[in-house]
């Protein structure tokens, strides 16, 4: 926006309730603790996640397994967590129970440069590189530039990213993927489309995107999405053969019948879905499936009506974001990256107006996610999609504020000796 003549804009300033800031710090210092004490006493004082990188160690075996010729074992749970036992006995505190690579081929296809390092250079790279990503998505194309500290903050320094550096997750991507995409495609829908048919990578993130797309009305950033994920599976194709893409159709489809679905499930109720939520419970499996299958359709609503409403941009992405995690039919702890972005958005713009301390606290809640997660391990975890759709519909109806403008006093007249002096 061109300023006028004389005048100034002046940003008015961030200020987020000091009680907020405090109980914030704590959690992001506690996160980080439980990273630090991870190599050397894990478990000690939260969640035992066995080792650094466990997670990274599944996506780095996978493609290794692909360098060695050995796909064929990628989809046999019991087999590939064997594996991955005995490669990283020497990293592991103890033996991985199950893990298996439920992942698309896409997610293989893009994993395969960081298979060209040594494993720790390879974890280490992957979470600086998407880290750094995340970042710049946020930084550049801001509705209100002067809130980006805090997005950036919110989204790399809490819990969240405390638990996907931990693990060796990649919700710092996912996450930069969704955000560009959608502040992209206001200027270039074509580069937008492309970057959101990345996320195709993990689909289950994906669910929402044509839904919000479809909406807006972005008509061409859709054809595009659809065209860069179909190529993109054309070339995990071309790379790894039809038979990857048959076994993962097979277990992605084929429910309780199939023999791996024993390793689908258990990375299911220990994830942080409304699925996960319901089974730790004590519901059974078909109700918890129906009830996620009310939850996507609830997350396709929301996101519909959010993309639908003259709503600003970085408002529709929060809704988006929080949107996609009750959507998702799986989601992990590290995932709550989107919810911490999603928060980091909504501080820019509930500090500019009249947000209740009890909307500060929903948003608090919500960044706080994977200290009180997962459900199977912590009951209060089932509060979770509540407390998303809660978070959801407080930013859908806050009214939107426009930046303070400040502009200065006019200048007293000048005095007959300084206008001389003018002249």
């Amino acid at each position: 926006m061109r300023r006028a003549a004389g005048a100034e804009i002046a940003i008015s300033r961030i200020e987020v309730p000091p009680v907020i800031l405090a109980v914030a710090a704590l959690a992001a210092l506690y996160g980080w603790a439980v990273v630090a004490l991870t190599p050397t006493h894990p478990g000690s004082i939260g969640l035992n996640l066995d080792a650094l990188g466990t997670d990274w160690m599944v996506f780095y075996g996978g493609v290794r397994c692909f360098f060695d010729g050995n796909l064929a074992g990628l989809f046999d749970g019991e087999r590939f967590t064997t594996y991955l036992n005995s490669a990283f006995a020497g990293w592991l505190s103890q033996p991985l129970i199950l893990r298996a690579w439920l992942y698309p081929p896409t997610t293989l296809l893009a994993m395969l440069p960081f298979g060209l390092l040594p494993f720790a250079l390879s974890y280490a790279a992957f979470q600086v590189a998407t880290a750094g990503l995340l970042a710049a998505v946020l930084w550049f194309g801001a509705d209100r530039p002067n809130a980006r500290i805090w997005a950036i903050g919110a989204a790399l320094l809490g819990p969240a990213a405390a638990i996907n550096a931990a693990m060796g997750q990649n919700a710092f991507l996912t996450t930069a993927l969704l955000v560009g995409g959608f502040r992209v495609l206001r200027t270039r829908p074509a580069l937008g489309g492309i970057i959101l048919g990345l996320l195709t990578i993990k689909p289950q993130l994906w669910l929402l995107v044509p839904v919000a797309l479809a909406a807006g009305r972005e008509w061409r950033a859709l054809a595009w999405s659809l065209a860069a994920a179909a190529a993109l599976a054309v070339a995990s194709l071309l790379v790894f053969g039809v038979e990857i893409w048959r076994q993962w159709l097979e277990l992605a489809l084929g429910g309780i019948a199939n023999p791996q679905y024993a390793s689908l499930e258990f990375n299911r109720v220990w994830g942080d879905s409304i699925y996960a939520c319901l089974v730790s419970s004590g519901l059974s499996h078909a109700l918890a499936t129906i009830a996620q299958g009310l939850g996507t359709l609830l997350g396709a609503g929301l996101a519909y009506s959010a993309f639908r409403r003259p709503l600003p941009g970085d408002r529709k992405i929060v809704v988006l974001l929080a949107a996609a995690i009750l959507a998702a039919p799986h989601s992990s702890l590290a995932d709550t990256v989107l919810l911490a972005t999603a928060v980091g958005l909504w501080i820019g713009d509930a500090a500019q107006g009249d947000a209740s301390l009890a909307a500060w606290t929903a948003a608090l809640a919500i960044w706080l996610a994977p200290v009180f997660n997962p459900p199977m391990a912590s009951p209060v975890g089932r509060l979770t999609p509540l407390l998303i759709l809660a978070f959801i519909i407080v930013t859908m109806t806050r009214r939107a504020q426009p930046d303070r403008v400040a502009v200065p006093m006019p200048r007293p007249p000048l005095a007959a000796g300084e206008q001389a002096l003018k002249r």
